[in-house]
């Protein structure tokens, strides 16, 4: 009987030892087959990426690049003077507003009073700066070129004084 038992108990142990070690076999076959998988996975994710971002160059109507340059050079001829910090958030939606949709806009705050409200549309801006010597607009249009205008506002000053 002792016999017995003791052949149950070792039959026993073998079967949980086959059964975990064919556990632990799919496991790693299933490991490595989803290992193999994800290279592959990875590079289509990547060509997808590429075609999408290639997709994204290819959107960017010439339309909207001219609409970002219009807007500027309305912007040029209406002569905006404001000098008050608080106008400023007023004017950078109203400008927004007629940019194409992907354009992006800050105010930033300098040293000294200064301040200036920025544009931008991928390569192209539109900047708007109030400095101590006067009020200064600039853009780079979509081939690239820098315009320029200045309202010397010390002169002004220096005139009413």
């Amino acid at each position: 009987m002792l016999k017995l038992l003791l052949l149950l108990c070792v039959l026993f142990i073998l079967n949980a030892a086959w059964s975990v070690g064919r556990k632990m076999y799919k496991a790693q076959r299933h490991l490595a087959r989803q290992r193999s998988e994800k290279p592959a996975q990875i590079s289509s994710i990547t060509e997808h990426t590429v075609t999408e971002q290639e997709q994204q160059v290819h959107q960017v109507d010439a339309y909207e690049l001219e609409l970002f340059d219009d807007v500027a050079q309305l912007f040029f001829q209406r002569q905006v003077h404001i000098e008050n910090r608080t106008q400023a958030e007023q004017l950078q939606q109203e400008v927004l507003q007629k940019m194409p949709m992907h354009s992006g806009t800050q105010i930033r705050q300098m040293d000294l009073g200064e301040w200036s409200i920025f544009w931008n549309f991928y390569d192209q801006s539109l900047e708007y700066y109030v400095g101590r010597y006067g009020i200064f607009y600039a853009h780079v249009d979509r081939f690239e070129e820098e315009h320029r205008q200045e309202i010397r506002t010390d002169l002004l000053h220096s005139d009413c004084a």
